[in-house]
């Protein structure tokens, strides 16, 4: 009997939820932000918290859904946060050999800096206002992960849909 008025309440959810994500910050990409050790790790692209995007799984019954994990993407984000020294794009790509790793998005790094000869400019990304690339070390984000090989799996669009799962079920 009250079919529709749940159906209504969740187009609500689904649209304060376009609100906040994407609408208010402009983003349709997911953006790096699960700082760990003081850095933000490069593979946030495989996943944040602790997920790693690529691992979901479909029930079997829904294998058929299932989007494939290729190790030869190479994709970058077209969105970003905005704030102070605010990661670059996340990104995915192959490795290029067996100790390839990725580093960390040193936040703290300050750039346009015109008065130094020759003058540091921030060119990562456009309306970035501090921080670079630090590939000196590999930076492991939480579930372990110092590469972004096959990891083209983070949020994107309106409900910064994640993972082989849910992009394949939503499309």
């Amino acid at each position: 009997k009250r079919g529709w008025e749940y159906g209504l309440v969740n187009v609500a959810a689904f649209l304060a939820q376009s609100m906040k994500e994407t609408i208010k910050y402009d983003a349709c990409d997911e953006n790096s932000w699960d700082l760990i050790q003081g850095k933000y790790p490069l593979s946030n692209a495989c996943g944040q918290l602790g997920q790693s995007y690529q691992d979901y799984h479909c029930p079997e019954h829904e294998k058929h859904m299932e989007c494939p994990v290729d190790k030869n993407m190479e994709i970058t984000a077209t969105t970003h946060a905005k704030w102070y020294g605010a990661p670059a794009p996340l990104f995915c790509k192959p490795k290029q050999g067996k100790n390839d790793f990725t580093g960390s998005w040193d936040y703290g790094f300050m750039c346009n800096v015109g008065w130094v000869d020759p003058p540091i400019v921030c060119d990562d990304y456009e309306g970035q206002k501090a921080g670079t690339f630090d590939h000196s070390e590999p930076v492991a984000n939480r579930a372990g992960r110092t590469d972004v090989e096959g990891c083209c799996w983070w949020g994107r669009g309106v409900i910064q849909t994640t993972g082989v799962v849910r992009d394949a079920v939503f499309l």
